[in-house]
């Protein structure tokens, strides 16, 4: 690698200081900017006459995008061009910003949408390892090199010390920056219209640009060819097809009645036709995307089972915006800012991780500990649903839930690293973001909301019973509401028909409460039967030997 200037990537007029929070500033755009934001869907539905399931939908590929990028993650954090991805980069997110703002087609909006996924992973990735070297010093890319790693037990587990307490700091740090995002789109999108948030990204976006180009000066490439090979972007387009059909069968599952539409079986047949042709690209080529042998690490294995019932649980997390949209009737934005509370919980996990890492206690306690912790959280919810909910107390169980995902989310990526040949690391990072943002969520996304709505149905069936003249309470509120609309001019059809509407929409919100209240304790249960698991479960390192 050629010689660097001593304030690489500034000019040499840039206080260093200034320049770390130049560089810190810049994950802004980079976390926030997307193809579809959470906060504003209810408000982009509704102005593009779309169903939900398509928002939700699109905003998973966002996530493929940003896993299919991984494999490629050693080669372009060696480049070291900052000036030049940045510019690239955020001019390429601000050209699909613009599309996504003005485009009514779904298709055009998940391209969009993956495209932007795997830029993001770029520029986030790039930007994290110059920002280590420009503060710190250290040259981060010497732990991820292959044939660089430690070569006794003492040294693997003097890195596995140190991973157990860096890692947490480094989710701390995103995962603040995107609950920031997530309120500031919200913010947005209740204060103005949805599409003011792409034209608000776009802005950020130029801004970005503008800092870049005046603090940054131009470095050529110094290497003799461009290390990306071109070829894998083969395997890109069908790994992409493979998560997409996959997770289309996830969130369009209920909706279109499962195997009962064809589109559904088209895209099981095609996600298992994509998978073949994967594994058959990945186990013939010369230069594979994917190492298909990394699943013979035991931790690996482990860290998949523990992200995917992390992200399942984490699911429940519905449970609090259910409760409060239905029983309380608050809009995006005050789910928004109620969201925003999780950030204590995180800040809360970090802490508790690097305590109790530093101390050496094991990592199957820390992980026992966060499933304890989201079960309590269901717990709570299964105590506090009823009718007289208080907004104000719904702070706890996403405090509680955000501390014990803080815990597993970050300390799982640690037990999974044990030992793991450097070669391994851009293939495990795929492998992470696929189960922890696409897979696990989609099964989650799935699970809960369908079990929620067979719940809501089957206690509306219920309490519709007991809802007739021989209900006392039932009698009276209905006739309250007949003689209300008769006082306001209505005839009596419509007094009796607007009565039984009252009547209707009272028996779903108490099916629903009933509902959430239900699934909450399955979920402490299931928690509970995680945490026995991650107890027994017997933790073996890799021996060097292998």
């Amino acid at each position: 690698m050629a010689c660097r200037p001593k304030n690489y990537p500034f000019y040499n007029w840039v206080p260093k200081p200034l320049g770390i929070l130049i560089l810190i500033l810049l994950f802004v755009p980079i976390l926030t900017v997307g193809g579809v934001y959470t906060a504003n869907s209810g408000e982009m539905t509704s102005g593009l006459g779309l169903q939900s399931e398509h928002i939700q939908f699109v905003g998973f590929v966002t996530s493929i995008g940003m896993a299919a990028f991984s494999p490629f993650f050693y080669q372009l954090v060696c480049i070291r061009r900052e000036k030049m991805m940045c510019i690239a980069g955020f001019s390429l997110l601000y050209l699909l910003s613009y599309v996504c703002a003005i485009t009514d087609s779904i298709f055009l909006l998940g391209l969009c949408s993956l495209i932007m996924g795997f830029l993001r992973m770029v520029l986030m990735m790039v930007n994290l390892f110059t920002l280590i070297r420009y503060a710190f010093g250290m040259e981060a890319t010497r732990n991820i090199t292959p044939g660089m790693e430690p070569d006794t037990e003492e040294g693997w587990d003097k890195l596995d010390k140190e991973k157990s307490q860096s890692m947490p700091i480094i989710y701390l740090f995103f995962m603040i920056l995107g609950q920031v995002g997530t309120s500031l789109t919200a913010w947005l999108a209740y204060a103005y219209q949805w599409q003011d948030v792409y034209y608000y990204m776009m802005g950020m976006t130029l801004v970005a640009i503008l800092v870049v180009f005046l603090t940054m000066p131009y470095h050529p490439y110094a290497g003799r060819r461009f290390p990306i090979n071109f070829r894998k972007f083969g395997s890109v387009s069908v790994f992409s097809a493979l998560m997409t059909c996959i997770i289309y069968v996830l969130v369009y599952g209920k909706t279109l009645d499962w195997y009962a539409d064809a589109t559904i079986v088209r895209s099981t047949v095609l996600a298992i036709f994509f998978a073949g042709v994967f594994l058959y690209l990945e186990s013939s080529g010369r230069s594979p995307y994917f190492l298909l042998d990394i699943f013979r690490l035991r931790t690996i294995r482990m860290g998949i089972v523990l992200f995917l019932l992390l992200m399942i649980f984490n699911t429940s997390s519905l449970f609090v915006n259910v409760f409060t949209g239905v029983g309380m009737q608050i809009d995006n934005w005050q789910n928004a800012a109620l969201g925003n509370w999780s950030i204590a919980g995180y800040l809360i996990g970090a802490i508790i991780a690097i305590v109790l890492g530093s101390r050496g206690v094991k990592l199957k306690y820390l992980f026992a500990a966060g499933f304890l912790l989201i079960g309590a959280s269901a717990l709570f919810m299964y105590f506090e649903v009823q009718n007289a909910g208080l907004y104000e107390r719904m702070k706890y169980p996403v405090i509680i839930r955000a501390t014990g995902m803080m815990l597993l989310y970050s300390l799982t990526a640690v037990h999974a690293n044990q030992r793991m040949p450097y070669r391994y690391l851009s293939t495990w990072i795929c492998i992470m973001l696929t189960v922890r943002m696409v897979i696990g969520p989609g099964i989650g996304t799935a699970l809960y909301t369908n079990v929620l709505q067979e719940r809501q149905q089957h206690y509306i069936t219920r309490f519709a019973q007991d809802a007739d003249r021989t209900n006392l309470q039932t009698a009276a509120s209905y006739d309250q509401t007949v003689n209300g609309m008769r006082y306001q001019g209505r005839s009596e059809t419509e007094a009796e028909n607007m009565a039984a509407i009252s009547t209707k929409g009272k028996i779903q919100v108490q099916a629903t409460l009933s509902a959430v209240k239900e699934m909450s304790g399955w979920t402490f249960y299931g928690c509970m039967a995680s945490m026995l698991f991650v107890l027994v479960y017997p933790y073996r390192k890799r021996k060097l030997s292998a």
